[in-house]
């Protein structure tokens, strides 16, 4: 089965969540599951949303050791820096063949974080505008 993980940090946009929910990890009646689906966060516990409530998060980042695809859901605020810990795990997954995709407000920092591998980030974004 395709192991797909979201990766979350405060503040997470709940909708853009939500869909990679609904699209990787909702099981349906009479539906074949081609996915497993798990959300992970940095450091594991309460995640602020945008919301205004928390979510509980109990993967830390080794759970992106093993992703086929990793998920990155609408990071808020866009200019806050990442975390040595992300910018690290982001890369690795990504050098290692998972598959990255993100929500359109993550993806020109995802861009910048990518691991040097020829591979298409799959960034719509001008050249100009990622680093």
């Amino acid at each position: 089965m395709h192991r797909v993980v979201a990766l979350v940090r405060p503040v997470q946009s709940t909708f853009e969540l939500a869909c990679a929910v609904e699209v990787f990890g909702t099981e349906r009646a009479r539906v074949p599951q081609h996915y497993e689906f798990e959300v992970c966060t940095e450091t594991p516990g309460r995640v602020q949303t945008t919301a205004g409530y928390a979510i509980y998060v109990s993967q830390g980042l080794a759970a992106l050791d093993s992703a086929d695809t990793v998920i990155i859901p609408g990071w808020l605020p866009v200019e806050e820096p990442l975390s040595d810990g992300v910018c690290r795990a982001l890369p690795a997954a990504h050098t290692r063949g998972g598959r990255s995709t993100c929500a359109a407000a993550s993806a020109t920092r995802w861009a910048r974080h990518r691991a040097p591998t020829g591979r298409r980030s799959g960034s719509r974004d001008p050249p100009d505008r990622l680093g």
